[in-house]
């Protein structure tokens, strides 16, 4: 979502990129970019409440490496994109994930764009790895989370990178007390005996036992869920190599959204997140003077 900002300040600026390369959810975002949807995403994610998020991680399936199958995903997915191939998108695009089995980075270049998405957020240990040509992929963000080198090879002459893993560990760990009091007043609007009556009904007959990590995110159990640990896990090591990649390869422009303190679930702070994006694509395109 903070990627969406930074795409609308690009856009006001008079910026259209003519490459995009994205790893997990910068594949999504800049996947469906590419394909000239970015406004039917933006109007989805204004538009998330936790009912509709429930629909794309809530599944009752039992896959084996990995709590979601995804096929709510993908279904969301080609709903809006189709069947496009990347080679035929109006923009040029690269998707970047990682093959499970060997370690190696895996761009993707060619074939379904749906797959490539699905492929580049499969999350270890949340989504199932997605299987492209007999090889087992998931989450890029293992190999390349701010794909810079990918971009110079596919000719970019000007790159603007942007890295959501600023300030996990450090300035904005602690949300602001203004952003605090406008996450509990989100969070008290939800009636959660409402959502639990809901998800159990939708998973009756089930080991509905994949619900306490909502439960504990709902009620604010100061333990972290799977989702959390599985997910923050990911931006630890993300912010690491991303640190390491910046120094040995830096973009002619870096942004960084102060999206620290975002939980992995917080989907209902989805314009903060956007707004995030633009303000500090904004900043850095002052220090160009664009």
């Amino acid at each position: 979502m903070a990627h969406i900002g930074v795409l609308r300040a690009l856009e006001e600026t008079g910026l259209e990129p003519e490459i995009v390369a994205g790893t997990s959810i910068g594949a999504l975002v800049g996947g469906i970019y590419s394909a000239g949807k970015i406004d039917e995403l933006t109007e989805i994610a204004l538009g998330l409440d936790w009912k509709k998020a429930a629909r794309y991680f809530m599944e009752v399936s039992f896959p084996r490496s990995g709590l979601i199958e995804g096929a709510r995903i993908n279904e969301f997915l080609s709903e809006m994109l189709g069947d496009r191939s990347i080679e035929d998108l109006p923009r040029a695009f690269r998707a970047v994930a990682t093959d499970i089995m060997s370690g190696r980075e895996e761009v993707l270049a060619v074939g379904g764009l749906v797959d490539a998405i699905r492929a580049s957020i499969s999350i270890p240990g949340i989504f199932t790895p997605a299987k492209i040509n007999d090889t087992f992929l998931v989450d890029g963000g293992l190999v390349n989370p701010v794909p810079v080198n990918v971009c110079r090879k596919m000719g970019a002459e000007f790159v603007i990178a942007v890295d959501l893993n600023n300030g996990r560990g450090g300035e904005h760990q602690t949300m602001p007390a203004g952003k605090e009091n406008q996450k509990r007043r989100l969070i008290a609007g939800v009636d959660t005996s409402e959502m639990f009556t809901w998800l159990e009904q939708k998973t009756a007959g089930f080991d509905a036992s994949f619900l306490e990590p909502v439960k504990q995110w709902m009620t604010r159990d100061p333990v972290p869920g799977i989702f959390d640990v599985l997910g923050s896990s990911l931006r630890i090591m993300e912010e690491q190599i991303t640190e390491t990649q910046l120094r040995i390869d830096p973009p002619d422009l870096l942004i960084r959204p102060a999206v620290g303190h975002i939980g992995f679930m917080e989907f209902f702070l989805a314009g903060e997140m956007i707004g995030e994006g633009c303000r500090a694509a904004k900043e850095a395109l002052d220090r160009l003077k664009i």
